[in-house]
């Protein structure tokens, strides 16, 4: 655009590329998303649509990326946005370690204010992962985030049974076994960035349904039977028997049904029994106060990663819980460290 002035490329997605340029009206630095080619599916018009309807937010307030416009250049679709430093990804590919609980409670309390303010207004993100939430400024603003990328952002009273939303390892088990589908999806993305921060890695596997799903059972356990008995998809994963009710099918029983062979490789998770074990036992523990900030941790956590929809927490709900506001350490004057 005449008003836009190119400076180089920082990013590079699926979609096309992302570039840092010079807004010549305003002199702000813009990251402009641009797309690999002038599409005619409608993709760029929806995610325009949905930034639309987000821009009645407050960007600052509610943590969401502040759309600037959107324009045709040299017949690529371009997509302005404010100037964002790095992703969560970034930065602990970066740091090569996990972030500490003082670190994650803020990005937690965060994302928790976008989706409360999503919520409001109707609209499921469906593709929260650490790339999509942006740092501002790491030493200027140190852990305040941005909720960005609403290319899969869909209106809750429109999305459908059996869609495909959000990245492999991030994906709700509704979204997996083909049930209803509701902004509750959202909130295990949420759970599922908060264990990548805590242990420096995705908490399930991508690449495989079937290893996802194994993973998903051995760490927070079975959907509930109502759940497991509607989802379009139950029976590619699980197998009723009147004795024991559902159970995981063993690999060689989903490949008979689905003609693929799992790939199931060996895991970080795989020596620890639960979620509840893998938190507790790492890191070892430190100190009494650290270990009580942990179990909060934990429980907010498992909240977030409920295998039932409708008794996962809302973000509502979770800005009320002792992880985030800390009510659980006021009395310890060795809190500090934490704060």
């Amino acid at each position: 655009k005449e008003n836009k002035v190119f400076i180089n490329f920082t990013g590079e997605g699926v979609f096309g590329k992302v570039a840092k340029c010079r807004d010549l009206m305003t002199k702000e630095s813009v990251a402009v998303k641009i797309h690999k080619q002038s599409t005619t599916d409608g993709t760029v018009e929806w995610e325009v649509d949905m930034l639309k309807k987000v821009r009645a937010l407050d960007p600052e307030k509610t943590n969401i990326v502040r759309f600037i416009d959107h324009f045709i250049s040299e017949d690529y679709s371009c997509i302005a946005f404010e100037m964002l430093e790095m992703s969560l990804w970034d930065l602990v590919r970066r740091r090569q370690q996990p972030l500490s609980l003082h670190e994650i409670r803020p990005v937690t309390h965060q994302l928790l204010g976008a989706f409360e303010a999503l919520k409001k207004i109707g609209i499921i993100h469906a593709d929260l992962k650490p790339d999509n939430v942006m740092l501002v400024s790491l030493r200027h603003q140190p852990y305040k985030i941005k909720l960005i990328d609403f290319g899969l952002a869909v209106p809750s009273n429109k999305v459908r049974v059996g869609a495909t939303m959000q990245a492999e390892s991030y994906r709700a088990p509704e979204v997996t076994l083909g049930l209803p589908l509701s902004e509750a999806v959202d909130m295990w993305g949420v759970g599922c960035v908060m264990a990548f921060l805590y242990f420096g890695t995705n908490l399930f596997p991508n690449g495989c349904p079937y290893h996802r799903i194994k993973t998903m059972v051995q760490l927070v356990g079975l959907p509930a039977k109502h759940h497991m008995l509607y989802g379009v998809s139950t029976t590619v994963y699980f197998s009723w028997g009147s004795q024991v009710g559902w159970r995981l099918r063993t690999p060689a029983e989903y490949e008979a049904v689905t003609g693929e062979k799992p790939e199931v490789r060996e895991r970080f998770f795989d020596s620890f029994k639960n979620l509840m074990d893998a938190v507790k036992r790492c890191p070892p523990k430190t100190d009494d106060v650290e270990y009580k900030d942990r179990r909060e941790f934990f429980y907010l956590l498992k909240s977030c990663l409920n295998p039932n929809p409708e008794l996962r927490i809302t973000p509502r709900e979770a800005l009320s819980h002792n992880f985030v506001t800390m009510a659980h350490l006021r009395d310890d004057l060795a809190a500090n460290s934490l704060m």
